[in-house]
């Protein structure tokens, strides 16, 4: 027998829900097409890197997060002249070029053109034409050892150093408990008159 105090259900079943769901059944298929895609793209470049463009390394924005680094959009004009490198010359050479980005810190500007002239001595440049080969390429017995890098000069976060010392005796003899007790006694001292004229 049912139990006729209990409220009577009211499920709503006529919502048409079927319609605003959302499968992802082709994800590993997804998954495999990327794949495949990544290594037609490594084909068609190469031997130029799979990873594209060389990035510099800049800080987040806003004071929170602003000791963080991470890969900017491009080089500015200024990082380019400092390591000797042509806006025009970068572009072909595999350089990204941001415009509108400028350089507000010195430590940066010196990250980045130190980053551009060690990617300067690891390149190795072919000819657009072979038979015209021009005096920036490289010579053929290095454009016969470049191999294709999947990624390369990966923008690093620096580790943390965490400095150790050891406690010196002065600093064991103090009861620093103690200090603080007395430290706020002062301050309850000192408010106190501010207190009791609040409270009336």
């Amino acid at each position: 027998m049912p139990n006729y105090k209990l409220t009577l259900p009211n499920v709503h079943f006529h919502k048409d829900w079927k319609t605003r769901v959302k499968t992802w059944f082709d994800q590993p298929a997804r998954k495999t097409r990327r794949k495949q895609n990544r290594i037609k793209k490594a084909i068609k470049v190469a031997p130029r890197p799979a990873s594209g463009s060389l990035r510099p390394i800049v800080h987040c924005q806003t004071q929170r997060y602003n000791m963080r680094i991470k890969s900017g959009r491009g080089f500015t004009h200024r990082e380019l002249k400092m390591a000797g490198i042509s806006r025009h010359q970068a572009m072909g050479i595999g350089i990204a070029v941001d415009k509108r980005r400028k350089n507000r810190s010195a430590q940066t500007l010196k990250e980045n053109v130190e980053r551009l002239r060690e990617y300067k001595e690891k390149l190795i440049l072919f000819p657009r034409r072979r038979k015209n080969p021009n005096k920036q390429d490289s010579k053929r017995e290095l454009q016969k050892q470049a191999t294709q890098v999947k990624t390369y000069m990966k923008v690093r976060y620096p580790e943390r150093v965490i400095e150790t010392r050891v406690i010196p005796q002065e600093l064991r003899e103090r009861d620093l408990a103690k200090e603080r007790r007395d430290k706020i006694q002062k301050t309850k001292e000192r408010l106190i008159k501010i207190r009791q004229g609040k409270k009336k």
